[in-house]
């Protein structure tokens, strides 16, 4: 028993320790249960579907955090016998449940849509559904930035895949607020199948502006399960960063790339003078691995060299070190 309390403790310190991973996604995950529970019991008992929605919005951030929270905790554990190329793929599962997860909530929100449009809520206090709309937008806005900040310090998509939710519902929110008083106006007037029709479409329109991010992030999550190479950009700049060390080698062969999480996996295949010493052979590979590094502070690179096949010896050669012998 005493055993497990401790390991319960040094999760939970974990969790609350401002220099681990893990605690944006669980301040994230507390601010999620926060708003959810605020804005569905609010929008239930004003009869509100907008602030009703943007509640199931928050629900699906809960299980996206406590996905993500997972996630990032998997997924910082280095590379080991049985994963060579480490643990990363789990924040690309957590991102494709995420999106899965709103595309239902799409529908649900859709049916929703009609019973209110077929039976008009009465009256509502539009005063109470306006101040927390506009206490959950500073709320978000907060947790963003947080997240952001922990995204750029420990370079995990993860965790700017969350921020981004987060700024997107924030803007939501601004949407909430200008058709809770679009819907009060009419409400005001008496006119409430008309009241009901904004709210219904308001409804709607905020999940279709939410699901654009896990459309986005999921296509790339979905390129990385299946070990799509590194964009074009990125490649360009480890072929620069070849290129600088071209006068070191006999010939630059391939490079291999892809992404797990966080690490960036850089294999490089080259041909050098067969005679060169292994501390030559140290430096080369040094330069092009601090360079790799230098850019991309997450990769693991890798050089595999191959001797040179010994042509250039007797005859003319394109070898750019044995031309750099010969004119010097």
């Amino acid at each position: 028993m005493t055993s497990a309390l401790r390991a319960i403790r040094r999760k939970l310190a974990g969790l609350v320790n401002r220099d681990a991973p893990e605690y944006a996604s669980f301040l994230s995950f507390v601010a999620c249960v926060i708003l959810a529970v605020g804005s569905i019991g609010i929008g239930l008992a004003q009869h509100s579907l907008i602030v009703q929605t943007n509640g199931y919005i928050t629900l699906i951030d809960i299980g996206n955090s406590l996905l993500f929270l997972t996630a990032v905790r998997r997924s910082s554990r280095n590379a080991d016998l049985t994963f060579n190329y480490g643990y990363g793929k789990y924040e690309s599962l957590a991102i494709l449940a995420s999106a899965t997860l709103l595309f239902v909530l799409t529908l649900f929100t859709f049916s929703e849509a009609i019973g209110v449009f077929r039976q008009p809520p009465d009256d509502r206090n539009i005063s109470v559904l306006l101040v927390w709309s506009v206490v959950s937008f500073f709320v978000m806005r907060y947790t963003a930035r947080r997240l952001e900040k922990s995204a750029r310090r420990f370079h995990m998509p993860m965790l700017h895949y969350d921020a981004e939710l987060w700024r997107v519902d924030s803007w939501v929110e601004v949407i909430v607020v200008l058709g809770l008083l679009a819907s009060g106006a009419l409400q005001y007037f008496s006119s409430y199948g008309t009241a009901a029709i904004v709210d219904g479409v308001v409804s709607i329109t905020l999940i279709l502006v939410t699901v654009k991010v896990p459309l986005r992030h999921g296509r790339d999550a979905f390129r990385q399960l299946l070990d799509r190479t590194l964009p074009d950009e990125m490649q360009y700049e480890i072929l620069a960063i070849i290129a600088e060390n071209y006068h070191r080698m006999c010939e630059f062969r391939s490079v291999h790339t892809r992404q797990s999480g966080k690490d960036i996996f850089v294999e490089i295949d080259l041909v050098m003078p067969y005679d060169y010493t292994l501390e030559k052979l140290y430096e080369t590979e040094k330069e092009i691995l601090s360079g790799i590094n230098a850019k991309f502070p997450t990769a693991l690179p890798r050089v595999y060299v191959t001797p040179c096949d010994k042509t250039c010896v007797n005859g003319t050669t394109a070898c750019p070190v044995r031309q750099a012998m010969t004119s010097s």
